[in-house]
């Protein structure tokens, strides 16, 4: 319906609103006249029924009140001249709303009637009959009551009437609205069509010498002469236009081969120094590594070489028991004494293989993930805890708290190297910048599934960053520790790992004195196995 309208022309336009608007208004005009005529006869036909079954009750009277139903049914019969009435009923009064049938009159003596007393309002119309309901009242004493029913024939005759005289002047009057709107959209759309055919030339083939010929003295006429004003104006103003862009073309030719110079020297001294980047990023990452690799050999050395005296004493304890055994002079008590020993040692050694095999699951699992770049299934808590034991070295030399809340069903897949150097980097980053030397502080690690995205947040309650800082944070070689170590490149390299490797977002949170607080999104789509991953 709208593309429709759209597509009618001006002319066309004005004539459906005018017919719209005149048919509106006509059968507005109509059916408000005709509803009040139907109206006031309605109520004229009430008022009439109303005065006849007064009269009627009036009559009724005597013959209630000394109880002879003759001469009231005889009153009654002469209701057979009223086409109107339909069926008339006499209730006679014994008490409180006790009436009881006395006489009756129906038209149609073929239908039966129910002549049981029902009360109701005064009049009703009901189902095309219009009921009344009047007391028959002697010295102002009821002394029965008067049903009369009336038919809506007049009524509806009086309906179809005015119906019959109002459709063909409806109809004769829109006939006429719409002759007199083909003639104002012919008056008014000519002009326009005239306008409309040379605005389409000019914006076709830019034929600014055109003029438009309008024969009017009211507004079109003043339009087409300001159109051709303007058509003129336009002419000029396209041979400017013509000198003007000869001249911007050599000089963007000029220009571009400048641009192409500049964007060449820039996209070279871009490349070298992306490269650069590359290379100081894969050199942290390695440090990092070797830094891993003499912590995790250092903190094996120390179960290793208990293991190693437990053996020695174990060995001890097995010559002196042989020596015994062979002389003939081991006791029960020497023996029972030796094999405590044995035990002992035999615990000690149990106990510290499995500390150093702790170890070296964890070093090979970070180490691993970090060089193989290999997505896998694995739970975050379980390999947050790897992680931790990896860094044991670096940890023991403080006394901070590590405080973990990560459920114990949060399965990732991803490449798991990703959260390990992100985990490490911001462990370091505590370590290095958040806590004085002897300072003890905790760190917390808390991971949730908030709607259709993974929320890890890393929290330590140290010194905090500065306003300054915190604005440059995640810009490369932006660090408080130049000289002293630090490189400047560990948030740099998280914040490239949230955002290119799991497709996620990095906010930091701090004040001085407040502690530091990183917030990290991942989508659970880059961070979950695919349906064909599955089993």
């Amino acid at each position: 319906m709208r593309q429709w309208y759209a597509r009618l022309g001006f002319g066309g336009k004005i004539q459906l609103i005018i017919n719209l608007v005149s048919i509106s208004v006509l059968t507005l005009a109509i059916a408000v006249i005709g509803v009040g005529f139907y109206g006031e006869f309605k109520r004229s036909l009430e008022h009439r029924v109303l005065q006849k079954t007064n009269l009627l009750a009036d009559a009724a009277a005597v013959g209630v009140v000394f109880d002879q139903p003759e001469s009231v049914n005889m009153l009654l019969s002469s209701l057979t001249v009223d086409e109107g009435v339909r069926s008339a009923i006499v209730y006679k009064k014994y008490g409180p709303a006790d009436y009881r049938y006395f006489s009756h009159y129906k038209k149609d003596t073929s239908i039966s009637m129910d002549f049981s007393y029902s009360g109701g309002a005064v009049q009703q119309w009901s189902n095309g009959e219009f009921i009344l309901r009047l007391p028959i009242l002697v010295d102002s004493e009821e002394v029965g009551r008067l049903y009369l029913t009336e038919d809506d024939n007049y009524l509806s005759n009086f309906g179809f009437n005015v119906l019959k005289y109002m459709v063909p002047v409806l109809l004769i009057s829109l006939l006429l609205v719409w002759l007199l709107s083909r003639r104002l959209q012919s008056k008014l759309a000519a002009p326009l069509g005239e306008l409309t055919k040379a605005v389409h030339e000019v914006a076709y083939t830019q034929d600014y010498e055109k003029q438009v010929t309008i024969d009017s003295d009211d507004e079109f006429g003043e339009l087409g002469a300001a159109f051709n004003f303007m058509l003129s104006k336009l002419s000029e103003h396209e041979a400017f236009r013509i000198e003007k862009e000869t001249e911007i073309v050599q000089l963007n030719a000029d220009l571009e081969n400048k641009v192409y110079e500049r964007t060449r020297e820039l996209e070279t001294s871009l490349e070298s120094l992306q490269l650069t980047q590359q290379q100081l990023v894969e050199q942290e990452k390695m440090a990092s590594l070797g830094e891993l690799v003499a912590g995790v050999a250092h903190e094996i050395n120390t179960p290793i070489g208990v293991g190693i005296t437990a053996v020695s004493h174990l060995v001890e304890s097995i010559v002196r028991i042989n020596k015994s055994f062979n002389g003939g002079t081991l006791t029960k008590k020497q023996f029972s004494e030796m094999l405590d020993a044995i035990l002992e040692s035999a615990s000690i050694v149990e106990s510290n293989l499995a500390r150093a095999a702790d170890l070296v699951k964890a070093f090979k699992s970070v180490a691993v993930d970090q060089s193989s770049a290999e997505p896998r299934l694995f739970s975050l808590k379980s390999y947050v805890q790897d992680v931790l034991t990896s860094l044991r070295p670096k940890l023991k030399r403080t006394h901070h708290e590590i405080k973990m809340d990560i459920p114990d069903d949060l399965n990732l897949y991803c490449d798991p190297g990703v959260i390990s150097q992100i985990m490490t980097n911001l462990i370091m980053n505590s370590l290095h910048h958040a806590f004085q030397t002897d300072e003890v502080g905790i760190i917390s690690i808390r991971a949730q599934i908030v709607e259709e995205s993974l929320s890890l947040t890393y929290e330590d309650n140290g010194q905090g960053i500065e306003q300054e800082i915190l604005k440059r944070l995640f810009d490369p070689f932006v660090t408080t520790k130049r000289g002293q170590g630090g490189s400047g490149l560990g948030t740099h390299i998280i914040y490239n790992l949230v955002t290119q490797a799991l497709g996620g977002r990095i906010h930091c949170i701090s004040e001085p004195h407040q502690g530091t607080r990183f917030e990290i999104t991942l989508p659970l789509e880059n961070i979950t196995p695919s349906q064909n991953y599955l089993p």
